[in-house]
């Protein structure tokens, strides 16, 4: 689908992208010692010893942006609307 034609369903008024259909949920990586650039300096080693306690990174990919949030350097994981349309300003 071309981008003039998905606009028309990106949600109107919101800042948040949690009713636009182009915003997917990839994979969770959940960080440990051998995939954590900070393992070596961080101060809560026992982070990655629980499931529940270790550290995540959450995937997502916009559709319409044509981009996927690999290592959350985005707002796309937080679910806040990086592309502009339909806000009111």
């Amino acid at each position: 689908m071309k981008k003039r034609a998905m606009k028309k369903y990106i949600p109107k008024d919101t800042i948040y992208c949690n009713e636009c259909k182009y915003l997917h949920h990839i994979t969770t990586i959940i960080l440990n010692e051998t995939n954590c650039e900070y393992a070596k300096d961080c101060e809560h080693k026992p982070c990655w010893s629980k499931p529940n306690n270790s550290c995540r990174t959450i995937v997502y990919r916009c559709d319409y942006l044509n981009y996927t949030d690999w290592e959350q350097e985005s707002l796309l994981w937080d679910g806040c609307k990086e592309c502009g349309e339909h806000e009111d300003y």
